[in-house]
């Protein structure tokens, strides 16, 4: 029974000592894959929107980014109040929003054209339309031409940069607390 024990004791002691030196080099690892200038989009809670901008550095538990646009502005980021980091990798097409703006944009368009024009061809030709049908064919035609229209039309898309944690043994008066806190 005593060689159980300290065999748990020791198994025990290897976990705490080398969980956190494992996250540590985790940590010293991910900085290295932003280098300064890399576009990112950082969402805080100390922002309603998510800032989009060129990273500059990180100062012990400060992140620094440069906004894009013509009002630049030098944001610097408390990194407790970070909660999530993105890096741009890239314009790419076929997104799902513009697929279907424009298609439903083509949809109306396609189908007010063919109602006008069953419409007008009954009145000169004197031969009978279904408006309904037309208009419906007008409309599934128009909502193809706008899907394949918007699929045709770039944005950017982001791959988020993961936020290792930190994981902590502190000694207490009733033995010992593990903590865990994210940071970059």
């Amino acid at each position: 029974m005593p060689r159980t024990r300290r065999f748990y004791l020791a198994l025990l002691a290897a976990v705490v000592t080398l969980v956190p030196i494992r996250i540590t080099v985790a940590q010293s690892t991910i900085p290295q894959t932003l280098s300064p200038g890399t576009r990112i989009r950082v969402t805080s809670n100390q922002m309603v929107a998510p800032i989009v901008g060129s990273y500059q550095g990180m100062r012990r538990d400060t992140l620094l980014l440069i906004e894009d646009g013509t009002g630049a502005k030098v944001w610097a980021f408390n990194t407790s109040a970070v909660s999530q980091v993105e890096t741009s990798i890239g314009m790419k097409g076929g997104n799902r929003d513009p697929m279907i703006r424009w298609g439903l944009i083509g949809a109306g368009l396609g189908g007010g054209i063919a109602f006008i024009t069953s419409v007008s061809l009954e009145n000169n030709t004197g031969q009978q339309y279904n408006q309904l049908l037309s208009t419906l064919v007008g409309a599934a035609m128009g909502a193809g031409l706008g899907a394949f229209y918007g699929s045709r039309k770039l944005a950017e898309h982001w791959a988020p940069i993961p936020l290792p944690h930190r994981v902590g043994v502190v000694p207490t008066a009733h033995g010992v607390r593990f903590a865990l806190s994210a940071s970059f």
